[in-house]
């Protein structure tokens, strides 16, 4: 077994009881981004579609089995 780094361990351990406080995760909202709608999504252009929505980040997600759709998904923070 290897041996861990001091730094290493004293980080785990001052954030563990961030992790474990009850409330202490956020709810991430996602939407489809309205201002962006060619068929194909392209990460960069979607980004800065979210970005002008009010969105601080924006990916591109693929959708469907039979048809492949890649819409562009805009998410915040709720």
């Amino acid at each position: 077994m290897g041996r861990v780094k001091v730094s290493t361990l004293m980080f785990l351990l001052l954030h563990i009881p961030v992790l474990l406080v009850p409330g202490s995760h956020t709810k991430i909202c996602r939407v489809y981004s309205v201002s962006y709608t060619t068929p194909l999504c392209k990460p960069r252009q979607c980004v800065e579609a979210c970005h002008k929505e009010g969105f601080p980040q924006g990916w591109c997600y693929i959708l469907g089995t039979k048809y492949i759709i890649i819409l562009c998904v805009c998410e915040k923070q709720c």
